[in-house]
């Protein structure tokens, strides 16, 4: 796309419908929604350029013919689900119009006594648990945002938060996929029964790919059983290093695990130094097991039960994605702590994988964010911009060095995308 691009008109949007018989399809004026109009706005290289339509399929047949088109016609579309999380990644521009999968929100299929199920990629991820809950499972993704994040939101992102320490990313918890190639085709990968292996290596490329490569329209997950009981025990002091050491290279099992920054504890009214946040989920004699030996390992602790724990267990995210700038890092664990000492943020690691995300404050110049990037890059560890001020985008690199994996994605790109359809300039 060109500087000369402007927007399709109210005219040229009703004329794509028609062509494509899709008359009755819900369409949103953005000027008259000025929610989704901030949302789409942030994803923007240039305001003006923002599309004027939010077109919202609510069958395949209808996604698929939006596609084709755009296929067909050498459109661009821009793909969200509720829009929480648009403003990630690298700013957009010459988008035609922007295509939400909300109103796909069915379960296709439940397979209790084997833990799979598939759904649609519009479905709030808060409302599939609230299903699965009533029949003694859930999904562990806690991903930002958890009022609004959706299936295909989740996925596209990649994103999950402390659930990471017991249940790894969410790779590890797709099955199977559907996805509608930028031609229009519907294609398929992997399957409900956990054996399934075929298409893979498809489901993983699909997971964090930021909708640049197609739309994602069901995802079939592995489910886990709701467990008996939940204890929560925050460890303060000046051997969180220790600590780290003993609980990786021991039996404990906890389904969370992660570093908190003195800023952060600070703001949880904790203290004015970093803390470790561990959670254990089991029976309830295998819960106060691994707990007791927390506490002989560390004696100054805290330790929180019910409301109280999933209060805390939410408040901490809520606080690091409601930073002005927020940022996912790596590094190696065992650099957590001199990070910590060096930078100042609300940081949020996992002990185990190192994987974690900061928030920064609005006013952050683009020399500290280069400052922590490098930090984290010559400790084998990495720096993504997530969600910043547009000034702040247009001054540093969102991913940051990827070695040679950026000719990988472009190739990829070409090979699935060759005519742009979905998401110009994601990288």
């Amino acid at each position: 796309m060109n500087q000369t691009f402007v927007t399709p008109s109210q005219r040229q949007v009703k004329e794509i419908l028609d062509f494509c018989n899709l008359n009755n399809i819900e369409l949103i004026e953005l000027t008259q929604d000025t929610q989704w109009q901030n949302k789409i706005k942030m994803a923007m290289v240039d305001e003006n350029g923002c599309p004027n339509y939010l077109i919202l399929p609510n069958t395949y047949a209808m996604l698929s013919q939006l596609v084709t088109f755009a296929y067909d016609t050498k459109r661009c579309v821009f793909l969200t689900g509720n829009g929480s999380k648009l403003g990630w990644g690298a700013l957009r521009t010459g988008i035609d119009f922007v295509i939400s999968t909300q109103n796909l929100t069915k379960i296709l299929d439940f397979q209790e006594e084997d833990l799979v199920i598939k759904v649609q990629s519009g479905l709030k991820i808060k409302d599939l648990n609230a299903f699965l809950a009533q029949r003694g499972q859930f999904l562990p993704i806690d991903g930002f945002f958890e009022e609004e994040a959706t299936v295909g939101g989740v996925v596209a992102t990649a994103n999950t938060v402390s659930y990471r320490q017991r249940y790894g990313g969410i790779r590890d918890l797709v099955l199977g996929i559907s996805v509608v190639r930028s031609d229009g085709e519907i294609v398929k990968a992997g399957g409900k029964v956990v054996k399934n292996v075929a298409g893979y290596d498809l489901m993983k490329l699909f997971t964090g790919s930021y909708g640049s490569l197609g739309v994602i329209a069901d995802v079939t997950f592995r489910l886990y059983p709701m467990p008996a009981d939940s204890q929560t025990i925050i460890v303060f002091g000046d051997n969180l290093v220790e600590l780290r050491k003993k609980i990786v290279n021991s039996g404990l099992t906890p389904t969370m695990a992660d570093w908190l920054s003195a800023p952060l504890t600070s703001k949880l009214n904790l203290g004015n130094t970093p803390s470790m946040a561990l959670r254990f989920q089991s029976i309830t004699p295998s819960v106060e097991q691994q707990i007791k030996q927390i506490q002989q390992w560390n004696n100054d602790y805290l330790l929180l039960q019910g409301e109280k724990e999933t209060q805390f267990w939410r408040g901490i995210k809520e606080m690091v994605e409601g930073a002005g700038i927020l940022c996912k890092c790596g590094i190696l664990p065992s650099e957590i702590s001199d990070f910590y000492h060096t930078f100042s943020c609300l940081g949020l690691i996992n002990i185990s994988s190192g994987v974690g995300y900061l928030g920064l404050a609005t006013d952050t110049r683009s020399h500290q964010i280069r400052q922590i990037r490098a930090y984290c890059e010559e400790r084998e560890g990495y720096l993504s911009v997530l969600r910043a001020p547009d000034s702040l985008k247009k001054q540093v690199d969102e991913w940051g060095y990827i070695g040679n994996g950026l000719t990988v994605m472009k190739k990829l790109k070409e090979k699935f995308d060759p005519q742009s359809v979905f998401t110009n300039r994601l990288f």
